[in-house]
């Protein structure tokens, strides 16, 4: 790794979540407390609300974080994700049984290997996405996606096969 790698704003944000998951499931005195105060610190320099406790994504992507609402539901990986500007992930409602069980599992947003979510996109969970899905920009995904393709429109629909390597190839 070079010294230009450290100034990467994606490789702060990833380097971030992992001293902060290791803060919070490391430390069991003041842990939790620093790993808020982080996260707090992550919102103010560059606009990704998130709880790093609850982001366990193998190889995450995320190079222009402005406005990016992760928040604590759980968004897991063990593949490659990309999350582009404005992207909101939130729950349909506090009380829905699955929402709950996923949720203590901080599973509430499964993510398959080469996910790319567009800018202003809003993933409400819980939901599954498989592999090669490519989600276009202000897109509402409200139901899991169980085909690999490009899915556009609210709420998301299928509307090709053709799917690109070219977002993941760098992860």
């Amino acid at each position: 790794m070079g010294l230009r790698e450290i100034f990467k704003i994606e490789w702060q944000i990833n380097t971030h979540i992992k001293v902060s998951r290791f803060f919070y499931y490391k430390m069991p005195i003041g842990g939790r407390f620093i790993s808020s105060t982080m996260d707090r610190l992550l919102l103010i320099i560059y606009g990704v609300e998130l709880m790093s406790f609850s982001i366990n994504v193998n190889k995450l992507s995320i190079t222009h974080p402005s406005g990016i609402l992760l928040g604590g539901n759980g968004v897991f990986s063990k593949g490659r994700v990309v999350i582009m500007s404005g992207v909101k992930f939130g729950g349909r409602s506090p009380n829905d049984e699955l929402y709950l069980k996923k949720h203590k599992e901080q599973k509430v947003f499964e993510l398959g290997d080469n996910v790319v979510i567009g800018t202003s996109s809003i993933i409400l969970g819980p939901v599954t996405i498989c592999d090669n899905v490519m989600i276009g920009s202000m897109s509402l995904v409200n139901k899991s996606i169980s085909e690999p393709g490009v899915y556009v429109g609210i709420p998301a629909k299928k509307i090709s096969e053709q799917i690109s390597y070219d977002w993941v190839s760098h992860l």
